[in-house]
């Protein structure tokens, strides 16, 4: 089971989501990038269950980045609400268990030029085939 194929399949199809983003979610920054968009990024995480690999327990970092505070806050609070509330069921690929939004930090990233303005999400996600 692809768990961040999962996520970020969820977030280009919600509808709450996708009036934010406008489908742009995904595990690499595209080379030609229009804002508002959003990177999942799996930095961690472990089977559930210290006997068995079915149910997986990943930890991802999600980047939301914006051309204004206002819009990457209003984006963030988007995702955090639909990832908590509607990410939880039987998806095609896989059933999300749990959903548990660790952190969420906004700053600017000067990677970009102009600045961008970034809220980091910390979610785990649990999940089984």
């Amino acid at each position: 089971m692809d768990t961040t194929a999962l996520v970020v399949e969820f977030l280009r199809e919600d509808p709450d989501a996708t009036a934010f983003l406008g489908g742009r979610a995904s595990t690499v920054l595209p080379a030609d990038k229009v804002f508002p968009l959003a990177r999942v990024t799996r930095v961690g995480g472990a089977p559930a269950l210290a006997f068995t690999v079915w149910l997986d327990q990943a930890l991802y970092q999600l980047d939301v980045w914006a051309d204004t505070p206002v819009q990457a806050a209003d984006a963030a609070r988007c995702l955090v609400q639909a990832l908590a509330e509607r990410l939880p069921g039987s998806r095609p690929g896989g059933v999300v268990t749990a959903v548990r939004i660790t952190t969420v930090a906004q700053d600017i990233d000067p990677e970009f030029e102009p600045v961008k303005h970034r809220v980091r999400i910390g979610v785990t996600v649990t999940a089984h085939p």
